[in-house]
């Protein structure tokens, strides 16, 4: 195994154990043992459990932008995007239960918080491309962004929380307010 697959290997199994016990609970010691491999590699590859963060952190962005690169925001429908993003609530809540958790830490260590606050920036900047396309460069549409982006990720926790919400009605409503907005 390369050292890169090594590296990759305790991302993979930091963001895992991150996501399901939490950052302050999680020990390397739990990262390694999901990683299949010894505590001593993992400070090998990362200084701190915080550089650990920061790289799953940098990934899962990666990833997330990666996907959506070079889809035409122009062919998709306000529906269609907004079914998307439900869909992550609903087929990934892992990655809906990492951003409460980094959410969470950005309250409490400073550094975090810039990570949160450039993780939210990065959000509003992405719903602002296709927004654009459909408001058709309103003022608005910065706050528009920012206003979606609390409600995706507030009703991904109550999904996530809550096993009899009804994400599906409250999407449809989203839809609904959206499409009256935009007869304005």
């Amino acid at each position: 195994m390369s050292k890169e697959d090594k590296r990759q290997r305790i991302i993979d199994a930091s963001y895992k154990i991150f996501a399901s016990k939490g950052y302050t609970n999680a020990s390397i010691k739990d990262i390694a043992k999901e990683a299949d491999i010894t505590p001593g590699l993992i400070h090998y590859y990362f200084k701190n459990k915080e550089e650990l963060l920061f790289s799953v952190q940098d990934q899962i962005q990666n990833r997330y932008h990666n996907k959506y690169e070079g889809k035409d925001e122009k062919y998709l429908s306000p529906l269609e995007t907004l079914q998307e993003i439900k869909s992550r609530a609903e087929k990934d809540p892992e990655w809906y239960r990492w951003r409460y958790e980094i959410y969470s830490l950005g309250l409490k260590n400073e550094d975090i918080q810039k990570e949160v606050a450039s993780i939210l920036r990065n959000g509003r900047e992405s719903l602002s491309k296709p927004l654009q396309n459909l408001i058709g460069g309103s003022e608005d549409t910065k706050e528009m962004a920012s206003i979606l982006l609390a409600c995706f990720d507030g009703l991904a926790l109550q999904k996530i929380v809550d096993e009899d919400f009804n994400i599906d009605r409250a999407y449809n409503l989203l839809v609904s307010l959206l499409e009256i907005y935009l007869k304005e």
